[in-house]
């Protein structure tokens, strides 16, 4: 079913996960970099949410942002998915570049809604939508963990 299509997903046999997980793995080297999710998948309203978290050692070399890449064909093409949400520290730097990097937009702001060290932080709400949607042409393909 294409992303577009006005028609509800049809299922094919057993329920299909609500959350598929996948590891980061450096492509040149094999080493294990962190984890990315698909979450929440809602087939009847095509929409899920991405979680990323990477080793220390592997942040600032943009791996973050072709990581969303991969969450976004997976959603968008694999799935059939119409719309893909971060949810992120209003402090995350990185994330928030990775995702607008990818064309989400910020949607809006959860105020004081996490507790992290001792105190409340705003989440910042990012969304993207399959017609707003621009493949990486260079993106190499994924499969789940």
């Amino acid at each position: 079913v294409a992303p577009d299509s006005r028609g509800q997903r049809p299922a094919v046999g057993a329920e299909e996960p609500e959350r598929v997980d996948f590891s980061v793995v450096d492509l040149a080297g094999g080493t294990l970099l962190g984890s990315a999710t698909l979450r929440n998948i809602d087939n009847h309203n095509r929409s899920a949410h991405i979680g990323l978290g990477l080793l220390p050692s592997a942040r600032g070399q943009g791996y973050g942002t072709d990581v969303v890449a991969v969450l976004c064909h997976y959603g968008f093409i694999v799935r059939g998915l119409r719309r893909l949400q971060i949810e992120t520290l209003s402090d995350n730097a990185a994330m928030l570049r990775s995702a607008e990097r990818n064309g989400f937009v910020r949607e809006g702001v959860l105020r004081s809604a996490a507790w992290v060290m001792g105190e409340f932080l705003d989440e910042v709400i990012l969304g993207l939508l399959a017609h707003d949607w621009k493949p990486d042409p260079n993106l190499r393909a994924a499969s789940p963990a």
